[in-house]
């Protein structure tokens, strides 16, 4: 079991119930370091598993993350070699995170990063010519990736009159949500009031919200990036935003972090950062406990985990005698 500098916490829960259960848990910052057998690793998104631990340890029956994201293990090579990948998409997880992503959503839409700072410097309330706020209901909502959080983004905000819902996935789904227009990604991003992104980080996602991506965006359109850090071009958003291309931005997730103190981002107009944790409530953390002690336990046993990612892996699991 790997260590995390925001979820050791958690990560010590789920060693000592492990224990009492009677599996031994060996604690190690590298997981390259265990010298003996592994049956299961437990990390988070932020601990490398790379094809050498793979290939140093065939006995390996799977990985479990602690949390939603598995982009630090190359997943299709895990489901090649048979192992198990899951993670803590729990429902109070993903939709902890949808009711977030609204919540920035209507923070940028009426401009709270400026009235706050308003209130902070002591500046005079605008006249009602000069308001600039805008409201939710009426606009257009564009959802890159169309995954668990996006969909209960959609849930929620049924009933609030937005205009449309545009998403750019690859694997559409429109029998099941006619409600929302299904699109190309430029189309999405020159049409949206809000643009936020839900997917995973890989090959083919790193850099995708570039500087001439960003430059199809409407000048008082808002991006929230509550994903993964390296989706989105950091130095380009922040020039987009100085020059006022971009109406602001919500961004939780960076390529490093935590966020370095001179990044262009921190003294970008109407921006809010956070330090991957917005969305992160009680009842999200209350959930992964059970969720990494019932995914590892399954990945002992044989079974299957109960959010598991690659279930393809299941077949080459079995051929390889795990």
């Amino acid at each position: 079991m790997g260590t995390d500098r925001v979820l050791d916490e958690l990560l010590d829960e789920v060693a000592g119930e492990l224990e009492r259960r009677g599996h031994e848990v060996v604690r190690a910052a590298d997981p390259g370091a265990v010298t003996g057998p592994v049956d299961a690793l437990l990390v988070t998104s932020r601990t490398p598993v790379d094809p050498a631990f793979l290939d140093r340890h065939p006995e390996l029956r799977g990985v479990a993350f602690a949390s939603s994201g598995v982009n630090s293990i190359d997943v299709p090579d895990a489901t090649r070699r048979g192992v198990l990948v899951a993670n803590g998409a729990t429902p109070e997880n993903h939709g902890s995170m949808a009711e977030a992503t609204i919540m920035l959503a209507l923070a940028l839409r009426l401009r709270l990063p400026d009235r706050m700072a308003a209130l902070a410097s002591g500046r005079p309330r605008p006249r009602p010519a000069e308001l600039d706020s805008r409201s939710l209901r009426g606009a257009t909502l564009g959802l890159i990736g169309f995954g668990r959080i996006s969909r209960e983004v959609c849930l929620r905000l049924a009933g609030w009159g937005v205009a449309r819902i545009l998403c750019h996935t690859r694997s559409p789904r429109p029998e099941e949500w006619p409600e929302i227009e299904f699109c190309p990604l430029d189309r999405l991003l020159g049409e949206s009031d809000v643009v936020s992104v839900h997917l995973p980080l890989n090959a083919s996602t790193r850099g995708l919200i570039d500087a001439g991506r960003l430059a199809l965006m409407r000048p008082d359109a808002v991006l929230i990036n509550t994903s993964r850090g390296g989706i989105v071009d950091e130095d380009a958003l922040a020039g987009a935003l100085r020059r006022g291309t971009l109406g602001g931005a919500a961004i939780d997730t960076f390529a490093i972090e935590p966020l370095s103190a001179d990044s262009p981002l921190r003294t970008a107009p109407n921006t809010i950062l956070t330090d991957h944790i917005v969305g992160h409530t009680v009842e999200m953390y209350r959930s992964l406990v059970p969720a990494a002690v019932a995914n590892v336990e399954q990945i002992l046993s044989g079974g299957r985990p109960p959010f598991l990612v690659n279930p393809e892996a299941l077949n080459s699991a079995v051929a390889a005698g795990r």
